[in-house]
């Protein structure tokens, strides 16, 4: 059996540890760059309510820099910021049982990791969230974010049935999807952005903490 896990809201809480710290570093980049504020605090909130009704934090982004009036194509410094290191100190939190869960499937089942995004930005949150990414058999991380072509690379390396391949992710588009269309067997962790989707009848389960794989996976 091969377990593939997302990252971002599925093994550590993004949406509530680093994308307010982000969002953050964003408005004052902004505000650098010549945006004009009032009140910060004000300002932040707006931007915290616009990530939270969008897709990916860039449109958020987008949709408050157009706002205000400023020229998206011009704030490409800005955008940067959301894929920046993060300092050495911070400390990305997981979500609940993620270590413990990461530990007790590896024991049994072969793990892998498909999470898109930027692949250093991607490597530092798994490392601050104290992840031991020697429990996956593979880690991918496409910057485009289309997962299809790794999961179907997994099944093929590994030898792996379809009925035997299960992906657990937030998103339904992006993780749950492509997994569907290949006859994988599908979760869906309902954290972050997660909680925004309305489950799909042809999804296999549905979780708010992951300590409920235990049961459904065995």
């Amino acid at each position: 059996m091969l377990i593939i896990f997302d990252l971002d809201d599925t093994l550590i809480d993004t949406s509530g540890s680093v994308t307010p710290f982000k969002m953050q570093q964003c408005l004052k980049h902004l505000i650098a760059e010549g945006l004009r504020i009032d009140d910060f605090a004000k300002a932040y909130e707006e931007l915290l309510a616009y990530n939270a009704s969008s897709l990916k934090s860039v449109e958020a982004l987008s949709k408050f820099i157009l706002k205000h009036g400023l020229d998206v194509s011009r704030a490409g410094s800005v955008f940067s910021e959301l894929t920046s290191p993060l300092p050495l100190d911070f400390v990305v939190s997981t979500t609940p049982g993620a270590k413990e869960i990461l530990s007790f499937l590896s024991s049994s089942y072969r793990l892998a990791l498909v999470t898109g995004g930027h692949p250093s930005f991607q490597l530092d949150k798994l490392k601050k969230a104290g992840l031991d990414s020697s429990v996956f058999s593979k880690i991918h991380i496409p910057e485009d974010s289309i997962k299809r072509p790794y999961y179907k690379a997994l099944a093929k390396e590994f030898l792996i049935p379809p009925e035997e391949i299960w992906v657990c992710g937030d998103r339904i588009q992006m993780d749950l999807v492509p997994a569907h269309e290949l006859g994988f067997r599908t979760i869906h962790m309902r954290w972050g952005r997660g909680k925004m989707s309305v489950t799909e009848s042809w999804i296999d389960h549905s979780i708010t903490t992951l300590n409920e794989l235990k049961g459904i996976i065995q």
